[in-house]
């Protein structure tokens, strides 16, 4: 198929730079610019630049990629790792194995936590003796990560462990807590995360609403419906998220469309698209001119998901947004998207003026050409 792509592609654009070359010189060009560029920008001082190109990396599952996400594993800025650890895991599980026992010492305690996590998602039940050794950390976060790898492995009555810190006096580790039942997503977990519906404090019922997205079942629909009304436009949005595998609920996510706040249009259209709903598509097209980058940056990076007639040609407005946020989400979208349209919106941007453009760009380039 992509052979297909791209002798389509070569007669779209003689004048490319790749365009006197045969099909399968194409592919190897491509590759080789590709490859080059993530290398590159991985390289650059700014390390916010180095974790966009770590992400990418990940993003490609090529695993010629290994060596650069390896090297990233020793990165200074923790970001950077945690994407490499991440990435591994879709390049190559035996090597995210490998560093996932290894960045259980890191030095930062977010990448610490994914690493035990991923040693129980890679290591399966045979590693749960390990895991258990985690049980005894001093860190919150990293007992969570092997509590919940546990019970994903079969051993409930760790679920306890996890459920505790959603009274923690700290907030993030509430937050961490309601993610990681999320991530269990069994029945059993489903109750806990429910009876946070009426929790006083907002941020507790948003989290629970995003852990429950795509799990939520008819029973809570009467809940949703009255989230969905609520003063709070963070819970106003998860709730319409949450009801977006709930056929039912389509007629309550219609009037959400016109709500004041952009996320909240977004999640009703999006929850829409989800349940096959042809309502409220003209949304995604007028938050791509919303004030707010952020409502701009959201709407980009959906329509990679969202089935929408046109998306090609909205992603393509996206990608010429002054804001830098709405060109990469735009172009991780259209890499998204795959096919024969977004090949050569793929490879123009390899050379486009913004280093993590030209990154994301490359890596999506890389998983199209893959086998």
């Amino acid at each position: 198929m992509i052979r297909c792509w791209l002798g389509l592609f070569i007669l779209l654009l003689p004048q490319a730079v790749f365009a006197d070359s045969r099909p399968d010189g194409v592919v190897e060009k491509i590759r080789a610019t590709s490859l080059s560029i993530l290398l590159e920008v991985y390289n650059n001082e700014r390390a916010f630049v180095r974790a966009a190109a770590t992400r990418a990396a990940g993003e490609s599952q090529d695993p010629a990629l290994t060596a650069m996400l390896n090297k990233a594993t020793e990165d200074v800025y923790p970001t950077a790792r945690l994407f490499a650890l991440q990435g591994l895991q879709k390049v190559s599980p035996v090597e995210a194995l490998k560093a996932a026992r290894r960045m259980t010492e890191d030095t930062d305690i977010w990448v610490r936590s994914a690493a035990v996590e991923i040693l129980g998602d890679e290591g399966g039940p045979q590693v749960n003796d390990e895991i258990r050794t985690f049980l005894k950390s001093y860190d919150v976060p990293v007992r969570m990560a092997a509590s919940s790898g546990l019970v994903k492995h079969g051993e409930g009555k760790y679920l306890e462990d996890v459920l505790e810190p959603l009274t923690h006096p700290i907030p993030d580790r509430r937050y961490q807590a309601i993610g990681y039942l999320g991530k269990i997503g069994t029945p059993e977990v489903l109750p806990h995360l429910q009876k946070l519906f009426d929790h006083a404090e907002p941020e507790m019922v948003f989290y629970s609403l995003k852990a429950l997205e795509g799990k939520t079942t008819a029973d809570m629909l009467p809940k949703l419906k009255e989230l969905a009304k609520r003063e709070n436009s963070s819970v106003r949005y998860a709730a319409a998220l949450a009801m977006g595998n709930l056929k039912e609920a389509e007629a309550d996510l219609i009037p959400l469309c016109a709500d004041k706040d952009g996320m909240v249009k977004l999640s009703a259209a999006l929850a829409l698209n989800r349940m096959g709903s042809r309502s409220c598509q003209i949304v995604f097209e007028e938050l791509l001119a919303h004030p707010d980058y952020g409502v701009r940056s959201a709407t980009a990076r959906v329509l990679g998901e969202a089935k929408v007639p046109d998306r090609v040609r909205l992603l393509k407005t996206a990608l010429k947004d002054k804001h830098s946020r709405v060109r990469t989400a735009a172009v991780r979208a259209v890499g998204m998207v795959g096919g024969p349209e977004s090949f050569p919106i793929l490879v123009e941007l390899l050379q486009d003026s913004l280093e993590v453009v030209r990154a994301y760009a490359a890596g999506n380039l890389l998983h199209l050409l893959s086998p």
